[in-house]
């Protein structure tokens, strides 16, 4: 792969409606979270990840923490 997936644009391309928009981000930052996780039993000597991909999962965990939360539009 040449270059990472843009994710945003990619989910662009579907319709989604207000309740599937919110599920999708809960189970994006829940999957980012146990990813990261994930990570944290990567070992120091033997690493099964490029180095660096514990520190951009962190970052995406962030960018996705500051996803508009629009589970108030539904109420």
């Amino acid at each position: 792969m040449d270059k990472p997936l843009d994710v945003e644009t990619f989910l662009e391309q579907f319709e989604l409606t207000a309740t599937e928009s919110v599920r999708l981000a809960d189970c994006r930052r829940l999957l980012a979270l146990v990813w990261l996780f994930l990570l944290s039993f990567d070992k120091g000597d033997k690493p099964r990840n490029p180095p660096g991909t514990a520190e951009r999962q962190a970052g995406r965990n962030s960018e996705l923490a500051l996803l508009p939360d629009r589970g108030a539009a539904l109420s």
